[in-house]
């Protein structure tokens, strides 16, 4: 059985997905970002919301990083691995980790604290089976930059 991830990978990984929320935002996109380390802890799949760039609704971060992630593990199953998210992610997201069956998450921000800084998603846990929520891992990683990409947005909206 492998070691669960370490406090520095966590670190690590939380202070990558921010930064990628960050650059997303430089770039005319909203701060979710996400990344998928598998059980060794190696990135296998990166996402930043494209839904406006791609005119696709789906295209969140990370749909996006489970797109990556299959692509580069050549398998839709991506059981063992964990996905950080820059934002929590919404009703749609959760139940894509679920197909892909990861099942560890790491959140910087939580759906509230989206909310708080005008990206209200809320209403997608009204569709979502709550009970869902058991059959994952989730933890919120405590980080000081956890609300610039959020705070960036806002600004240049």
């Amino acid at each position: 059985m492998r070691e669960p991830i370490s406090e520095e990978l966590r670190t690590k990984c939380g202070e990558s997905v921010i930064d990628l929320a960050i650059s997303n935002v430089k770039a005319g996109g909203l701060p979710f970002a996400a990344i998928i380390v598998d059980q060794n802890g190696e990135t296998i799949g990166k996402g930043v919301n494209q839904v406006a760039r791609l005119l696709d609704c789906t295209a969140h971060a990370e749909i996006q990083a489970i797109r990556e992630a299959s692509r580069n593990e050549e398998s839709s199953t991506l059981k063992g691995a964990t996905l950080f998210a820059s934002g929590e992610p919404c009703g749609l997201c959760y139940m894509a980790m679920r197909m892909a069956e990861i099942r560890k998450v790491i959140i910087v921000s939580d759906r509230y604290e989206a909310e708080k800084h005008g990206f209200d998603y809320l209403w997608t846990y009204k569709y979502f089976n709550v009970s869902l929520f058991r059959e994952f891992d989730i933890r919120t990683l405590d980080n000081d930059r956890k609300l610039v990409p959020f705070q960036l947005a806002k600004e240049l909206i």
